[in-house]
């Protein structure tokens, strides 16, 4: 009798043990399943940090809130492509799509315009066209108008004064800066990486009159080394550009960039360039 009731003792041992590893690998299949988007909330002007801001998924009924520093974790997200809402005081509201991919982690800057602010430049800029013989730039007008993104316009380049068109950039759009490598200046975020863990400066894509100049935005290996930075090998030379060739540019991070500018990922932003055919014929 005895040897029976350690029998049934040891056989419901075993069972729970079971139960206990297959509950463990169904909660770490469900975990890997889903998608994460991580990241910061900051003005749009000064890229200062905004605390307490709302960042929700509504469509999936997930949220979550900014602490301090404007950072900012949403896990649990399935498949799918959503619209991601962003709303905090004192700044308009900011709505994208995006895509996400069961097991993968998305880290995206949010960039907020003050509400005051950001209906006084729409009225403002509503009623001038951008200049030059480019087609696509009354595209660039509408979007524009929508406020999501860095714009600028072609009299900004005329205003350049013989600086390079890095200079002009990385002035007028946050998050980003140039390195120089031999003599060449190149487009990196200012926080983005290309890998977990990695070094490397994230290299800007560079989309110009529609066509992708580095498309292989993955990739890790640099191009050169040098005393002050380490350039991707998938970087663009935006000095082979000059400000008088462009009509207009308009850069996005990840969370904000329009769907047909979704060109292979881009985890470091999209920098659209709009030449003036005139001036490039």
């Amino acid at each position: 009798m005895q040897a029976i009731q350690s029998f049934v003792r040891t056989t419901c041992a075993i069972a729970m043990i079971l139960c206990v590893i297959a509950t463990t690998t169904q909660a770490q299949t469900s975990s890997s399943a889903s998608a994460r988007l991580t990241g910061n909330v900051l003005s749009d002007s000064n890229e200062r940090p905004i605390a307490n801001a709302s960042i929700s998924i509504p469509e999936l009924n997930l949220n979550t809130r900014s602490d301090s520093t404007g950072a900012f974790s949403l896990g649990g997200i399935p498949a799918g492509r959503y619209v991601v809402q962003v709303r905090a005081v004192g700044f308009a509201e900011f709505t994208s799509a995006m895509t996400f991919v069961a097991g993968q982690q998305y880290d995206a800057d949010l960039l907020l315009r003050p509400a005051a602010q950001s209906l006084a430049k729409v009225d403002v800029k509503a009623t001038k066209s951008t200049s030059g013989d480019n087609p696509r730039i009354a595209e660039f007008d509408e979007r524009r108008k929508m406020g999501f993104g860095a714009f600028i316009t072609q009299d900004a380049f005329e205003k350049a004064d013989g600086r390079k068109l890095a200079d002009v950039l990385v002035q007028r759009i946050p998050g980003i800066r140039a390195l120089s490598a031999g003599g060449a200046l190149y487009l990196v975020a200012t926080r983005g990486r290309i890998a977990m863990g990695s070094q490397m400066p994230c290299p800007v894509q560079v989309i110009i009159d529609d066509i992708v100049q580095n498309s292989s935005t993955n990739q890790k290996a640099p191009r050169a080394s040098t005393a002050t930075s380490e350039v991707p090998a998938d970087a663009f030379e935006i000095s082979m550009l000059n400000p008088d060739r462009i009509a207009a540019v308009e850069f996005y991070t990840v969370a904000n960039r329009p769907a047909q500018f979704n060109r292979g990922g881009a985890p470091c932003g999209t920098l659209v360039i709009w030449t003036r055919w005139s001036a490039s014929k």
